[in-house]
């Protein structure tokens, strides 16, 4: 069913403040602490990097999009401010959360479930912490992430 590609946790370019999925879930831009990057989550490395701060000047002011000055293509973002999480869909199945520290469980369109770890996304009580669990548009990978840790699974055929 669902086989982790990528885990990222304790990274050495700081916390995550926001971030992006690519629509077919294989592409993520982390804006850190210390740096952007463009991150291909089947290769597990940095395809591109930038240093600046939390998404430099290229973040918008509430947060929720980020735009490459170099492109001038634009992302919206998932962190602190929240962001559209998808818990359903129609090829992926639905994604059940039962409480903050209990397991995710994503259930397939026909009916098997499978228990997901996300091992450093308790999502405490500290008011700087946000947790995101969502399928990405195409609904063939599922991204779970908060600002000391992320992974991504991919479905199995």
């Amino acid at each position: 069913m669902w086989h982790s590609i990528v885990t990222m946790k304790d990274m050495a370019f700081g916390p995550i403040h926001a971030l992006w999925i690519a629509p077919d879930g294989g592409e993520l831009l982390l804006l850190a602490e210390e740096q952007t990057l463009y991150w291909n989550a089947w290769e597990d490395r940095a395809l591109w990097s930038l240093r600046e701060r939390r998404g430099g000047d290229g973040i918008s002011p509430d947060g929720r999009i980020y735009r490459d000055l170099s492109s001038g293509l634009f992302y919206p973002l998932f962190g602190s401010h929240g962001g559209r999480e998808s818990r359903a869909h129609a090829t992926g199945g639905h994604i059940d959360v039962e409480d903050d520290q209990s397991g995710i469980t994503v259930t397939d369109p026909q009916g098997r479930r499978q228990s997901l770890s996300h091992e450093g996304c308790a999502n405490d009580k500290d008011p700087d912490d946000w947790r995101i669990i969502t399928f990405c548009e195409f609904g063939d990978h599922i991204l779970i992430a908060c600002p000391c840790f992320l992974t991504v699974y991919a479905s199995l055929p």
